[in-house]
């Protein structure tokens, strides 16, 4: 007779079946890793074709063009750990490849790369698409500006400084979203490398440690935040240390400054005179008698130079402008603004160093770099009325704060270098506040997609304890 199935027998062997457990998965392959991290960074189609574009663009700006050295360019192909004119990183990487036509084409297809995944990476929080799809568009179109694109043909530092600097500061942004501690370990390798660049970058970490604390202290992750400034801290003290091993450049800046600020100034003059500083002119005059008549001697190479100048600006010289700009507040807050070449250089940028093509329209160039004193008022407000429209949404609603003060943490940072750069730096200052400006425009651009739209903010620890739903039976 034919078998029938009973409900206890059908009961039973589901019990059995059920008391076997889930099935075991199947470890995740490469192509499932790379799948999963796209989706949680909306990397679609329309952000693929955006982001294609970029790379084909940025490449196509630099690869071919006339590769430039300067004076200082040498000095990069020198690699040294302790004692070095130059911090470690380019110098390592310059030594290490050698050729200059393969250095130039890396530091193009680096920065390619390194402003894909910033815009990936920020803009991953940016709400809703569209909004997304705006602020990508803008970043990239940032980097595809001359000030950004002649430098992946210089061999100079500046290439791979702004490269890392832009990641950097999307690294941070995600992190300020979306706390966690594998993102700030992969925070600080990246802001390690960056310090050991230039000593600048050090000077600006320390800056950014005080940023991430304050920032951090209100919030669930006050550990956290307190590790990575103190890490940062760490990585500034190391990169002060590596600039105590070669003075050159030290004292380079210094005769730099006191040239450009004191000599000529007489209460100035008359202070440092009366601290210690040997009459300028005479040195400039001692070094102009030895080379002759018939050439004019540089100042500033005089004054390092000439035996008793030289002597005290060796030993005295930092350590005597320091304590001028500690006692001088004032000086320190407003040379920054009445100096032309300081704060301005931050608006124009700079596009005397290295050599590009032109691959977007003038007009985006002189919306982000104005170059006419009216085109840089225009700038300067709308981005003031850009940031009370910012504040507002961030004092109404709870939710766009931590974005908000996200941005204006790099924003302070960025502004605080021109400060820095203004008073430790002789000279260029446009390039060596190139990559804080770039910095600073990327915040900018935060701040209005996120006040536009709003940031996706969660906290991964909040997402693992999802309390179970009631009813369920913990398991065996």
């Amino acid at each position: 007779m034919p078998s029938r199935r009973t409900a206890t027998s059908d009961s039973s062997r589901t019990r059995s079946v059920c008391s076997l457990g889930g099935l075991p998965e199947s470890p995740p392959t490469a192509a499932g890793r790379l799948t999963r991290v796209l989706r949680e960074n909306h990397v679609d189609v329309a952000t693929t074709v955006i982001l294609g574009g970029f790379v084909v663009l940025r490449l196509w700006a630099t690869i071919g063009s006339p590769i430039t050295a300067y004076p200082d360019s040498p000095s990069y192909f020198v690699f040294k750990l302790w004692g070095g004119v130059r911090f470690p990183v380019v110098t390592a990487f310059y030594a290490l490849v050698g050729d200059h036509r393969a250095l130039v084409t890396l530091q193009a297809i680096f920065g390619a790369l390194s402003w894909s995944l910033a815009a990936v990476i920020a803009g991953a929080l940016v709400m809703p698409r569209g909004i997304r799809y705006g602020f990508q568009i803008a970043v990239l179109l940032l980097g595809l500006t001359l000030p950004m694109t002649r430098f992946d043909n210089a061999l100079l530092s500046e290439s791979i400084s702004i490269s890392i600097a832009v990641l950097l500061t999307a690294l941070f942004l995600r992190l300020a979203c979306r706390p966690s501690s594998r993102l700030a370990i992969v925070v600080f390798v990246v802001a390690a490398v960056w310090a050991l660049i230039r000593q600048n970058n050090a000077q600006l970490i320390l800056i950014a440690a005080i940023a991430v604390l304050v920032l951090g202290l209100r919030g669930a992750h006050r550990r956290l935040a307190a590790g990575l400034a103190a890490g940062f801290v760490l990585l500034g003290l190391l990169g002060l240390l590596l600039g105590t091993s070669n003075n050159q450049i030290e004292q380079y800046n210094t005769a730099q400054l006191l040239d450009r600020r004191v000599v000529h100034n007489p209460a100035r003059n008359a202070w440092f005179r009366a601290h210690g500083m040997p009459n300028a002119d005479a040195a400039v005059a001692r070094q102009q008698a030895l080379v002759g008549s018939g050439e004019t001697v540089d100042s500033i190479i005089a004054l390092q130079h000439d035996p008793i100048f030289g002597a005290w600006l060796l030993d005295k010289g930092p350590s005597t402008y320091f304590r001028y700009l500690v006692t001088h507040p004032g000086y320190v807050l407003t040379t920054p603004f009445t100096d032309d070449e300081a704060f301005q250089s931050s608006l124009y940028g700079i596009t005397a160093y290295g050599s590009s093509r032109r691959v977007v329209p003038k007009f985006v160039d002189t919306i982000f770099w104005p170059q006419h004193e009216n085109e840089q008022t225009f700038f300067q407000v709308y981005v003031l009325l850009g940031f009370v429209a910012v504040i507002v949404r961030a004092v109404r609603d709870r939710r766009a704060r931590r974005a908000a003060l996200a941005g204006f943490a790099v924003l302070l940072v960025c502004l605080t270098n021109v400060v820095v750069i203004t008073h430790l730096a002789g000279g260029e200052y446009a390039r060596l506040m190139l990559a804080a400006a770039a910095v600073g425009r990327i915040a900018i651009l935060w701040l209005f997609a996120t006040a536009l739209g709003e940031a996706d903010v969660r906290d991964p620890a909040e997402e693992l304890a999802v309390p179970a739903p009631a009813g369920s039976m913990p398991s065996a």
